[in-house]
């Protein structure tokens, strides 16, 4: 059926069709690809990968890289006879590598261009070219842009599928059949290429590059050098990375797997290098193997870092936390290794941790008193900068970079404060009151153990009274708080203490009568109604006799404690009598 009659309009402009993939050339692409063109048909040889490997495949059979070489002299032959090109790049059958190399070559001749097409892949990157015949856009990118390091190796991937290995650098591309060996010179270019400085010796004749932070002499002695990624090129050359470098520069930086993979065809690195990584934390002992599944977690990052999924700055890092992690015994502090066995040992452990030295050695046995109590379920403990913890997957301490020994010592206070005040002196008694006193009103440790002594002689005399603080309720539980306060804390806070407001009668009748006893009743009558001190006036001879024994408690001889205490249980005795509480 003929096509409906099309209407033209004066003055109107035609229509531009342009296929899709392409775009108008502007003047530094048009320059850029005419430059190449030329030099294209000038040296077509140059800049194809030369064959250096000159063995068979099975049954005598040619390897698939020369047959298309083979077949791409042919073409060179006809490079100026664009008539037989045209035939060639459009053939329905042959090579697909020859198909578009006839079509770059037939570009070559063109004298302008003002639309190219535009190829973009994630792995062998961006980059115009000239649309002419039936071969691949991606072939012919490749061959058009052979300046490319990347690029220029797609035409070949399928050759690459089949077993076939090919190296692209800036002085070179070549293909070394089945055999994964790359030439020095391209490991050169790499790391010439790369972010890093290098530096270059030779060792029994094989070639070692490495970084700046790495000690050579380590090296010559057979010693692989700590914090460092080392790849062992089965070639025979070397190369190492420190942690310091590969942590340095910016996110924006080429990484090095990046430069090594896609330069090499196929991009599988394990064919041609073996990467490792060696990290010790300070402390490990040499003769001491790390665990089995920090091996495994190294290597997992390291295959991350290999299939470009992991960031290469955070390598080392990564490598470090794997490693400690993994570690299941002793304490880590700042990612360095203390064996546990001693106080000794923990104590050096926090030498670069801050925090006064009388904190560190009570910090020091707090954290033995921890791990000497074992691990649940071989759950250990982590202690942050914010003074939290979280859970460690094996049986050992970590104090985090950062933490002080203050964090360390609040956070384990409360299970393990009263058995570490028994390391340095401190028990009975007198420990518990010290104990629970910080256990509630926690100071900071620094200003808690400064005041230890004063701490420790109260303490003292608050042990002597037999009857602790809350310990009864009722009148005689109030009126044995304020002797308690008054005796320990001064008169002037029971005082404040008694006159305060009462939750009941009884209570009040409790504060006058201590009061009273006290000799602090004057001008306080105001806070007490009649009734509460008709109460207290019956209790105020008992609370005073209780209130002598407690001051005489204070001041004796150790050998009259004893017969004071028991005196004081029979006036407490009387005193329950009296207020209907026994």
């Amino acid at each position: 059926m003929a096509r409906p009659a099309q209407v033209e309009f004066p003055g109107q402009k035609k229509q531009k069709v342009r296929l899709r993939g392409t775009k108008h050339a502007n003047e530094a692409t048009a320059k850029k690809l005419k430059k190449d063109l030329t030099k294209l048909l000038e040296n077509p040889n140059a800049h194809l990968p030369e064959m250096l490997w000159k063995g068979k495949m099975r049954w005598g059979r040619t390897d698939p890289v020369t047959k298309t070489l083979k077949e791409l002299d042919k073409i060179i032959s006809k490079k100026y006879d664009t008539k037989w090109l045209s035939k060639r790049m459009m053939a329905k059958r042959g090579d697909p590598v020859a198909k578009a190399f006839a079509g770059s070559l037939h570009a070559c001749h063109d004298e302008e261009f003002t639309t190219v097409g535009k190829f973009s892949s994630a792995s062998f990157g961006s980059a115009s070219f000239v649309r002419r015949g039936d071969g691949k856009q991606g072939y012919l990118a490749g061959l058009q842009n052979f300046s490319n390091v990347t690029l220029r190796m797609l035409p070949w991937e399928e050759h690459a599928k089949r077993g076939m290995y090919f190296f692209s650098w800036k002085g070179g591309f070549v293909c070394t059949g089945p055999d994964p060996s790359p030439p020095n010179e391209w490991i050169e270019d790499v790391v010439e290429r790369s972010r890093f400085d290098f530096k270059l010796k030779s060792v029994d004749n094989k070639k070692i590059w490495y970084t700046k932070s790495i000690d050579i002499d380590n090296i010559e002695d057979g010693n692989p050098p700590n914090d460092s990624i080392i790849f062992s090129f089965k070639q025979g050359s070397s190369l190492y990375i420190g942690f310091e470098e590969l942590e340095s520069g910016d996110k924006k930086d080429t990484s090095f797997i990046q430069h090594l993979a896609l330069s090499m065809l196929p991009p599988f690195l394990p064919s041609i290098v073996d990467i490792t990584a060696n990290w010790l934390p300070e402390g490990w002992p040499e003769s001491k193997d790390l665990p089995q599944e920090s091996l495994e977690g190294v290597d997992k990052i390291l295959d991350a870092w290999q299939g470009l999924v992991m960031n290469e700055g955070v390598v080392g890092q990564a490598i470090r936390r794997s490693v400690l992690d993994s570690i299941e015994d002793g304490i880590i502090v700042n990612s360095k290794w203390y064996d546990c066995e001693s106080y000794e040992q923990v104590r050096n452990s926090l030498d670069d941790v801050a925090g006064s030295n009388e904190e560190k050695e009570l910090a020091a046995h707090i954290l033995l008193a921890r791990y000497n109590a074992g691990f649940e379920e071989d759950i250990g403990l982590i202690i942050n900068t914010r003074g939290e913890t979280s859970e460690r997957k094996t049986p050992s301490l970590e104090i985090i970079e950062g933490a002080s020994c203050g964090d360390v010592l609040g956070v384990l206070w409360e299970d393990f404060g009263l058995q570490s005040l028994g390391q340095i002196g401190i028990s009975g008694a007198e420990a518990e009151e010290i104990w629970e006193q910080q256990n509630d009103k926690p100071k900071p440790f620094g200003k808690f153990l400064k005041s230890l002594d004063s701490a420790r002689e109260k303490a003292k005399l608050s042990s002597l009274i037999p009857t602790k603080s809350g310990e009864l309720s009722g009148a005689c539980g109030h009126i044995v708080d304020l002797i308690r306060i008054g005796l320990l804390e001064g008169l002037g806070k029971a005082e404040r203490v008694a006159t305060s407001r009462h939750s009941s009668i009884s209570e009040a009748a409790a504060a006058w009568a201590w009061l009273l006893a006290a000799e602090r009743s004057s001008g306080q009558e105001w806070h007490f109604d009649g009734d509460a001190r008709n109460k207290a006036g019956a209790w105020m001879n008992t609370t005073k006799l209780l209130l002598k024994t407690g001051e005489e408690l204070l001041t004796a001889a150790e050998d009259k404690t004893s017969q004071l205490q028991e005196q004081w249980f029979i006036q407490l005795d009387n005193l329950k009598q009296e207020t209907g509480e026994a």
